[in-house]
């Protein structure tokens, strides 16, 4: 059993970030260290204004925790970090591990624009955090703030993910996860070839914890060997497969994350 750190925010309803990561990675049978980088009392989407507790001093006492009880992470995948600070506390965590695998999902903004509290100075400090990262995951807006360019829905490809390649060490990739081509959704990167797009078809309406899940299915496969294609093919069909039992559900609430009954036996049935 491989071991896995993931950092993202906890909400203690909505199922989404690091509720939704825990039951993906458990599927694939990772031990994995749930490392909440807030907690919150509902996700922000639908619920009001959450109550929200900062961990900027407990994050530094877990570290030093798990140094003296001499704890080895083999991969790590990290999602919405918050500030400027609990970024830096993580960059100079991770710098000390040595880590096979990091996955970073630069969570800052979408539709165009920075989420609430966030500014040009957290930008900066998660343009320092994926200097670490194997992969990064951002949408199409936060790839754009990456790279310092002006934000477009149909952005231009091949130079956002050259700009955003410079950002990374060398045999790091990008991967910009919420492309839209002929009515399909899904991920673009750059290989040798050019471009490359790996999508499934939009479904209507607007689905919460869909980029947390699709990074967790991404890390997972990645870290069980997968290649970087196959672990994106996978992680499409899977996340349509979720989205598409979320449909058929009809919920009640929609503010719920999407349903992952169908995801979770793709993964346990996997080859």
């Amino acid at each position: 059993m491989s071991s896995m750190l993931v950092a993202e925010d906890l909400s203690a309803v909505g199922g989404i970030s690091l509720t939704a990561a825990v039951s993906v990675l458990t599927a694939m049978d990772y031990q994995v260290a749930a490392l909440p980088t807030s907690l919150l009392s509902t996700h922000t989407s639908g619920y009001g204004t959450p109550a929200v507790m900062n961990l900027a001093d407990w994050l530094p006492k877990v570290f030093k925790h798990w140094t003296v009880a001499q704890l080895d992470f083999k991969q790590g995948l990290i999602g919405y970090v918050g500030t400027v600070e609990l970024c830096q506390l993580l960059q100079d965590y991770l710098a000390q591990q040595a880590l096979d695998l990091l996955v970073v999902d630069p969570v800052m903004g979408d539709l165009g624009k920075l989420y609430s509290g966030f500014d040009d100075d957290y930008v900066v400090a998660m343009r320092q955090l994926i200097r670490l990262a194997d992969v990064i995951l951002p949408n199409v807006t936060e790839a754009s703030l990456l790279a310092g360019l002006p934000y477009t829905d149909q952005p231009d490809l091949l130079q956002t993910l050259t700009a955003l390649q410079k950002l990374l060490k060398p045999g790091a990739h990008a991967v910009i996860t919420d492309v839209t081509q002929n009515g399909r959704i899904g991920c673009a990167w750059l290989t040798a070839a050019g471009v490359q797009f790996i999508g499934e078809p939009r479904l209507a309406g607007h689905y919460n914890g869909t980029g947390d899940t699709l990074a967790a299915v991404i890390a997972g496969l990645l870290g069980r060997g997968y290649s970087l294609t196959r672990s994106l093919t996978l992680a499409n069909q899977w996340l349509h497969l979720a989205v598409a039992e979320t449909l058929a559900e009809k919920r009640p609430d929609e503010r719920q994350g999407v349903a992952l009954g169908g995801l979770l036996h793709a993964i346990l049935t996997l080859d």
